[in-house]
């Protein structure tokens, strides 16, 4: 009876091993699949999210270039009193604004002449040289730049050249360090860290002392400290290779860093916990809006920012058309001047595709027949 049992029992254990073992598999291949989509949108979110930084430093460089008592004081050589200035106005724009900038005005020489963050303007006079070398295809090309870039520290920079009859008088500088992108992502439940290739030790002087995790130096002013100590025990060299890793019940996600010449500086790295994952599957909590999105939706939106930046000669010149709304009133004249002279430089075509790319809101008159 017992061996009847045994036998009886034999392929019913079996079975279920058999079951529990594909149903493993099944959920393992699921998890993955979903990690490999979640991996896409992430890079999704995270360029839209770079880009709206970028677009809001290269906006407010091109203001401050526009005024007039600051690039006044750079032709008078006068950097106490565009210290003054330029703090007041970053002190403005950071009270109602819901952003922090800083912004710093540069010679020709590459010295620093004022910086908004500066109690007194002690660095006046400071060579930057040796750590600013992108500074160069501003002055060769005449035209601004905006990129992720190592200087002293890792950080977003908008430079604008200022020019007075044709003379460079200096830059004026907007400096972002990926703060908004971070708590953007925090608010969903994912840690951002921003990493820079340790090759780049000796130019961030300022960054140092920060912790490491691989051959890499972590940029964040902000982060989570567990999560910090789980990337510092992981492979990174697998991580780079395969772009998403499962430790510790977590899941890391790898996106590459590119500066203004496209050389890979670094890399972004997610961290999101298991659970997380698995409740963004399940509900619309979070991350729905990424998953939302397909493979076809990702082409769709890249597609549309290379035939949106086509139409325009220069990035320059999208972003100030794109501040006419704002330009005061005493600087209008000066505005519609130079928007002039940039729309000059365009065809009928391209510039009736600009105009398609606005939204036109106006009141029809008259009665309908």
């Amino acid at each position: 009876m017992k061996l009847k049992y045994l036998l009886f029992s034999t392929p019913f254990v079996l079975l279920c091993i058999v079951l529990l073992i594909s149903i493993f598999g099944l959920k393992t291949e699921m998890s993955w699949s979903l990690a490999d989509n979640v991996s896409d949108q992430l890079s999704l979110a995270l360029r839209a999210e770079l880009n709206k930084e970028k677009e809001d430093a290269l906006r407010f460089a091109i203001v401050l270039s526009e005024n007039s008592d600051l690039s006044n004081a750079l032709a008078e050589e006068e950097d106490d009193f565009a210290h003054m200035k330029l703090k007041h106005i970053i002190s403005t724009i950071n009270k109602h604004v819901d952003k922090t900038i800083r912004a710093q005005i540069i010679t020709p020489e590459y010295l620093i002449f004022a910086r908004s963050w500066d109690e007194d303007n002690t660095y006046a006079g400071m060579p930057l040289e040796v750590y600013r070398s992108d500074l160069d295809e501003v002055k060769k090309y005449k035209k601004p730049r905006v990129s992720i870039e190592v200087g002293r520290r890792l950080g977003i920079k908008a430079t604008v050249p200022v020019y007075k009859e044709n003379k460079l008088l200096g830059f004026i500088e907007v400096l972002r360090f990926f703060d908004e992108s971070t708590s953007f992502f925090h608010k969903l439940g994912i840690d951002l860290y921003v990493l820079l290739d340790d090759n780049y030790y000796n130019t961030a002087v300022f960054m140092q002392n920060n912790p490491s995790v691989a051959q890499y130096i972590v940029a964040n002013r902000s982060m989570n400290m567990v999560n910090l100590k789980l990337l510092q025990r992981s492979d990174f060299k697998k991580l780079r290779q395969e772009r998403v890793l499962h430790e510790e019940k977590k899941y890391i996600f790898y996106e590459p860093m590119h500066n203004g010449q496209a050389e890979i500086i670094g890399a972004f790295v997610f961290v999101l916990s298991q659970k997380s994952l698995e409740r963004f599957s399940r509900s619309s909590d979070n991350l729905s809006f990424l998953l939302a999105f397909s493979r076809n939706d990702l082409y769709a939106i890249v597609k549309k920012e290379e035939y949106e930046n086509r139409v325009y000669i220069s990035v320059y010149d999208k972003a100030l058309l794109s501040l006419k709304d704002t330009v005061p009133h005493e600087d209008r004249e000066l505005f519609i001047e130079g928007a002039k002279e940039v729309l000059s430089s365009y065809t009928k075509e391209e510039l009736i595709a600009m105009m398609l790319h606005y939204k036109i809101s106006r009141r029809i008159k008259g009665k309908i027949k």
